[in-house]
């Protein structure tokens, strides 16, 4: 009779980010947070003797740095929530 063979035992969890991960990603935020800053500081600093154009386009580079930043802060903060309410969960 051959021995039957075991099939390994799956998880269906998915595989949460490591704690370093979440830091390289916040330090990615401030990162972009920075640069946008310092665009808008730039703008400040030099706004006469730019352009509205140059103006505006700082403006929006730094939008979507910001909004960049953001996103990334809110996937962190989300998987954070989701490991937190199963840990309750199983209490």
């Amino acid at each position: 009779m051959p021995a039957s063979k075991k099939k390994p035992a799956t998880k269906s969890a998915k595989k949460t980010s490591s704690p370093r991960s979440h830091s390289i990603s916040e330090a990615n935020a401030l990162k972009l947070v920075d640069e946008a800053a310092a665009l808008l500081r730039k703008g400040i600093s030099t706004s006469a003797s730019t352009t509205d154009k140059a103006r505006l386009e700082a403006k929006k580079k730094a939008h979507t740095l910001l909004n960049k930043a953001s996103s990334s802060l809110s996937g962190i903060l989300d998987e954070s929530t989701s490991v937190l309410r199963k840990v309750i969960n199983k209490i």
